[in-house]
């Protein structure tokens, strides 16, 4: 039988220890045996013995690199004695090697198939080692021998490796290949050193240091070890799921379930199979379908989120119908009839496909879905393999809903709760306090509120966006008619259908009548037309008529998938106004770490159709620092700065929009202090006192408001509206506006207005100023 061994280069084994194929260790593990009191096999092992010790030769050591042909009844006789006689060399997995070294001089035919890919050289280094890993295990390995047999050190010591190997099919496999050796004697050359056991251990001496204490020329090997490899795939598998599950986290999710997917085929070892994993979350008590695992599912993955969304609740109903797994080998119109959700499953070319829905506590957590191109590939036999999977999968899908409620978590602290950095520490002083009152004591917990806080109220509004809005639906809803008269008018010189004829009677008529401004309800009546006369006779057409098939597929494909209608005119628009309100959201999240520098304040932004902003200063927000008015002047400066620096933003980012829209900037100017609470039910702050109502009503009623007597909006694009009461207001601004005018931030006119009376508001009047637009927006 022929040596296999790995490239001479890789190791250089020789260099490390000298080593020797011996059969003497193994003849005084038999004589052991032999001595021992009702050992059944000791005449057996007399007469090897005997057969050894009868040529003296053999019992001499034998050079690694030695043709071993001559030793061959003497090898079988070491076979017979160390291997069962059940074991097989075409279903096992076994070899004898030289110590230390890759050399295996008796091997299994299935030993060479996996081990040996060319059938020359023994593949030393694991899928996923390094050779830098591989060197240091085997130089650790030879230590840990030294000690145990020369120094008689009681070592705890792994011969384990696991391997990954790969099957014909192009599968993965794990096998655990353990090496050992009992049948080695370590012999020293020269004098050895003293070894404390205990201080060994209290320093825990790593191989670099022995390799100074007690260097490996001291030592040589004899003897011979046993190479015994076991198929662990199905334990290691588990295990890889297992560290998926601990380390998965709403970073990696996706991957950790593309890794789960890929593992799942190896645990039912049948090839030509995917597997996917989707799981169900719930919000507010109903199952939910996140985008990120629907896209690539068999059943879920139709592109159109309408019809995912229709095919994600058929499939609900039926899992909580029946709660089992629907096994279909063999995919077909008639075997997937019963189920509307599994309609495209021949369109994907699976031919053999199972639904298993993953429960717990009767809840249903999500689906494991395996597909097949192969009809009956998938039958009800293999899933009992995966009865140790199923609690992992259980743990996993479970741990995808507390990812999900960390990430609704997050949204709800960054969009609506108010627990920002300024104001949190008097909601942990009243958590505390509520901790520390004895249980039978506790009410409602404390209210927390700041007194004395002076707001800061900003907005910059869309222009006109309700009426963009409305002309990019009344665009889109045309140019879906248009398309659908001149499909129908194309269909009626093919397909001779009154039906025809009176549909394409309804979409002029309702072409006539679209009329500019949209009037209420009417997007919905035309698209009401479309899904419910429309669509399902095109659809029916299609499917009926092979010539009518590319005039039909060219209507649908201009349907947006996740709308079903003509969508790309509201698409541009909202794209258009997310492009405005991201920057400028952006600009004001690193404004607000910003001014949280000078003094601690509470900064509220929220959307509309733009973005609007409050702020809130003062003594009471602070828990250490001195609040004094200078902080408040240079909020206000900051205030009128920013704007202008939003203004020249959302200008520059006009071009690069696919519709134009512009920005009005406005300011409220509010001089006396106020009370603010945190109201729990909305998980905000609001304003206490009838006088501080005053100024929540102004906030809500100036954003349209009109200049007295001409009927002109106040605010314009390219300007700043800043709206005040009182005359020391005015002044205040007045002298910040000088001040951005030298730096040539604003242009040098100012415009003094009188605004409209507004409901329960009078007497308001405002401060106008443009934007100089030339100026970069870094400046």
């Amino acid at each position: 039988m022929k040596v296999l061994t790995a490239h001479p280069g890789i190791f250089n084994e020789d260099k490390v220890i000298e080593s020797h194929i011996s059969f003497v260790p193994f003849l005084n593990f038999l004589k052991e045996k032999v001595a021992q009191d009702g050992e059944a096999r000791s005449s057996f092992y007399k007469l090897i013995i005997d057969k050894f010790e009868s040529n003296p030769n053999i019992l001499k050591p034998i050079p690694a690199n030695t043709d071993l042909s001559e030793y061959k009844e003497y090898l079988d006789l070491l076979i017979a004695a160390i291997f069962p006689v059940t074991t097989d060399a075409t279903k096992d997995i076994y070899g004898i090697g030289v110590p230390f070294k890759f050399a295996i001089f008796h091997y299994s035919d299935l030993f060479k198939q996996l081990f040996s890919g060319n059938g020359s050289e023994l593949t030393a280094v694991p899928d996923g080692i390094s050779m830098a890993q591989v060197k240091k295990d085997k130089i650790t390995w030879l230590y840990k021998l030294i000690l145990e047999k020369v120094f008689h050190f009681p070592m705890n010591y792994k011969n384990d490796i696991i391997h990954t190997v790969e099957t014909p099919d192009g599968g993965k496999r794990y096998v655990k290949v353990n090496i050992d050796p009992r049948f080695v004697d370590v012999k020293v050359n020269g004098d050895l050193p003293e070894l404390n056991y205990d201080l060994f251990c209290s320093k825990q001496i790593t191989p670099e240091a022995l390799q100074q204490i007690l260097p490996t020329s001291m030592f040589s090997l004899e003897g011979f070890v046993i190479w015994t490899v076991k198929d662990v795939t199905q334990s290691e598998t588990l295990n890889n799921i297992k560290g998926l599950v601990m380390n998965m986290r709403t970073s990696n999710e996706v991957e950790s379930y593309a890794a789960l997917e890929k593992m799942i085929p190896v645990i039912l070892g049948i090839p030509d199979v995917t597997a996917h994993v989707v799981p169900f979350p719930k919000v507010n008590g109903k199952n939910v379908l996140e985008e990120q695992f629907s896209n690539t599912d068999p059943i879920l993955g139709v592109g159109n989120k309408k019809q995912q969304q229709h095919f994600f609740q058929l499939l609900l109903e039926h899992l909580q119908a029946n709660p089992v797994p629907l096994i279909i080998p063999d995919v077909n119109e008639t075997a997937i009839a019963p189920h509307a959700f599994l309609k495209y499953l021949p369109i994907k070319n699976i031919k053999s496909f199972i639904v298993f829905p993953i429960t717990h506590k009767k809840e249903i957590l999500g689906v494991l879905e395996l597909a097949s191109s192969t009809p009956n590939r998938l039958t009800s036999d293999p899933l009992w393999k995966l009865q140790n999977t199923y609690p992992l999968l259980v743990l996993m899908l479970n741990r995808s809903m507390n990812i999900l409620e960390s990430r609704l978590n997050e949204v709800i602290k960054d969009q609506f709760t108010a627990l920002q950095p300024a104001v949190e520490w008097k909601f942990v002083d009243a958590a505390w306090n509520y901790l520390l009152t004895p249980v039978e004591d506790r009410k409602d917990i404390e209210s927390i509120s700041f007194d004395e806080v002076y707001p800061l109220y900003g907005a910059v509004d869309i222009r006109n966006s309700s009426v963009q809005q409305g002309t990019a639906i009344r665009e889109d809803l045309q140019e879906q008619l248009e398309l659908i008269r001149d499909t129908l008018e194309t269909v009626g010189q093919t397909v001779h259908l009154p039906l025809l004829e009176e549909l394409q009677f309804k979409t002029n008529d309702l072409l006539e009548n679209l009329s500019n401004s949209l009037q209420a309800g009417e997007d919905l009546k035309v698209n009401e037309f479309m899904d419910q006369e429309i669509e399902p006779i095109l659809r029916h057409l299609c499917e009926d008529n092979d010539d009518l098939k590319p005039l039909l597929a060219n209507y649908f494909a201009k349907m947006d998938k996740s709308e079903g209608h003509v969508y790309h005119h509201r698409r541009e628009y909202e794209e258009s106004l997310a492009t405005i309100n991201t920057a400028i959201s952006q600009y004001l999240e690193k404004e607000r770490s910003y001014i949280q520098q000078s003094f601690p304040c509470y900064f509220e932004k929220y959307r509309t159709d733009g973005v609007e902003y409050t702020i809130y200063i003062g003594q009471s927000i602070a828990q250490e620092k001195k609040f004094d008015q200078l902080y408040l002047r240079n909020l206000r400066l900051w205030q009128l700065s920013s704007m202008a620096h939003i203004a020249r933003l959302t200008h520059q980012l006009g071009p690069k929009l696919k519709v134009p829209l512009q920005t009005t900037q406005m300011i409220l100017m509010h001089s006396a202090p106020i009370t603010i609470s945190f109201r729990s039910d909305e998980r905000r702050f609001d304003v206490e006192g009838a006088y501080n109502v005053r100024y929540e009503i102004i906030k809500k009623r100036i954003d349209k408001v009109h200049v007295k007597d001409t009927g002109e909006r106040l605010t314009q694009p390219g300007t700043i509206a800043m709206v005040y009461s009182y005359v020391r207001e005015m002044e205040e601004f007045k002298k910040y506006i000088t001040f951005l005018q030298s730096k040539k931030i604003l242009m040098p006119e100012i415009e003094m207005l009188d605004l409209e009376e507004l409901q329960g508001v009078s007497g308001l009047k405002a401060l106008r100023v443009k934007v100089n637009m030339e100026l970069p927006v870094g400046a």
